[in-house]
């Protein structure tokens, strides 16, 4: 007497070990799909053995009270992920107010979402931060579910998973080139930026920057970026540096996250122009000289 439990994310693909069990006729419960049946004999009532994909089953948890064999497909590293897959696409085509949302219709959720994950990190509740990063899940599944329903450009959960493996295979070559334990940091990161300019021709250091992100965010990324690319310290406005707080009348009373933005985004539209600037004075593109950054800032 067996019992063979079968993924019911991947019926038809049978354990190794109940393959022995299943060469004659056997049992199945109602809910094993029909191309699963197909690989066996078939049923003429017999008991001996008994097919099921699910567990709770009436007829499977009978079985197992009395004690018979029960062989069961192994859990496999993403399997939950694929469950998750699959609901998205049921909630997706079945519920109403997940058939209505779009991308942007979700875009404040995702910002929530992000700042509730941010918490949690900070909390340090590992218990919260499973639960958030699962609502993060939950976003990347949806945006991309939306993603199959588009006539042009359409991609699934399937095409983000392939392009991030991509991604980081190609941006990691230590993977690949024999290394056999962690290698030097500064190494990797520098391996990581060779790489990701060579997947993008960027005309500007700050090409890629999200311009939604907060105001003090955006500053510390166009400073950064634009450091790396050689621009000198000095040439930095004071007025990014600090941040005042409360109304500000000169300004006609815009907050301390529209005043930073509108510095940040000013400053970053003149190290655009003097990158440009300096292409056009025989400079190479890319990283700029101390003395090029210089003798192009503020030139027209």
């Amino acid at each position: 007497m067996t019992v063979v439990l079968l993924d019911p994310v991947r019926p038809t693909m049978v354990p190794a070990e109940a393959i022995e069990f299943l060469s004659g006729v056997v049992q199945f419960t109602e809910e094993v799909p029909v191309r699963t049946r197909w690989l066996f004999s078939g049923t003429d009532g017999s008991t001996e053995v008994l097919v099921s994909t699910d567990p709770s089953n009436p007829d499977v948890k009978e079985r197992v009270r009395r004690g018979e064999r029960v062989i069961s497909s192994p859990k496999l590293p993403g399997d939950d992920l694929i469950a998750a897959v699959v609901l998205m696409d049921r909630l997706r085509t079945r519920g109403g107010w997940e058939g209505e949302q779009t991308h942007a219709s979700l875009s404040g959720y995702l910002l929530e979402e992000t700042y509730e994950l941010l918490d949690a990190i900070h909390s340090g509740n590992l218990v919260d931060l499973k639960e958030e990063l699962g609502d993060i899940l939950l976003q990347v599944l949806f945006h991309s579910r939306i993603a199959q329903d588009y006539p042009v450009d359409s991609f699934d959960i399937d095409g983000v998973a392939a392009g991030l493996v991509t991604k980081l295979t190609h941006r990691s070559p230590h993977l690949s080139d024999g290394s056999t334990g962690p290698i030097d940091v500064v190494a990797q990161e520098k391996a990581w930026e060779e790489k990701k300019a060579s997947e993008k021709a960027r005309g500007s250091c700050l090409d890629g920057i999200a311009l939604a992100q907060p105001a003090l965010a955006l500053t510390q990324k166009v400073i950064s970026r634009a450091s790396k690319a050689g621009l000198p310290d000095e040439l930095v406005p004071d007025d990014l540096r600090v941040v005042h707080i409360g109304v500000d009348h000169s300004h006609g009373g815009e907050s301390a996250e529209d005043l930073l933005r509108r510095n940040v985004l000013s400053f970053a539209g003149r190290i655009r122009e003097a990158e440009k600037s300096a292409i056009v004075h025989g400079a190479r593109p890319g990283n700029l000289t101390a003395i090029e950054w210089i003798e192009n800032w503020g030139r027209r």
